[in-house]
């Protein structure tokens, strides 16, 4: 059971590797990856009738060029199929290298991927970087549809931060 475990979190990997901008959006998407992923965690633990997981104490997932890391992942699985992962950490944190050598990288205190949505969520003190463009708020959800990203909620008070960087200013990492 682990073994299909593995795959799960590997398309979840996969799609979590689908946060963007939408200015560069077609570069930034994870190809399907038949490469391992790895799982590193102080505790782990699977109930095979709940189909849930959970990786507990410094926990990193990587898989080729992607790694996240935060100290608890829950994912939660039914028969052949993903139906979430939940990663919260002080922050958590992904990150990919794009094929053009730079990174996307992404942190917030909790990241929710929800798979019958086609919903990323990143909440509390989220912040979405790439090619020196960055978005920050309180909560960030990508569309891995149709490549949307909203930043913001309604309520007074929450702002959003984005910063363009322009293609001539080099950035890095």
């Amino acid at each position: 059971m682990v073994p299909m475990l593995h795959l799960k979190l590997a398309a979840a990997i996969a799609l979590i590797c689908s946060i963007a901008l939408p200015a560069s959006a077609d570069r930034l998407f994870a190809k399907p990856s038949n490469a391992p992923v790895n799982i590193y965690a102080d505790q782990m633990s699977y109930n095979i009738k709940t189909g849930i997981s959970e990786y507990i104490g410094n926990v990193r997932v990587t898989q080729e060029k992607i790694e996240l890391t935060g100290d608890k992942v829950v994912a939660n699985t039914n028969e052949s199929s993903l139906k979430t992962i939940k990663v919260t950490g002080a922050p958590a944190i992904y990150r990919q290298q794009a094929e053009d050598g730079s990174f996307i990288n992404a942190k917030s205190e909790v990241m929710e991927y929800l798979a019958d949505e086609n919903m990323l969520v990143l909440t509390i003190n989220a912040r979405l970087e790439q090619a020196g463009h960055v978005v920050e708020s309180q909560r960030i959800v990508y569309d891995t549809v149709k490549e949307v990203v909203i930043a913001g909620d309604k309520q007074p008070g929450k702002r959003v931060n984005i910063t363009i960087t322009p293609d001539n200013v080099k950035k890095t990492d």
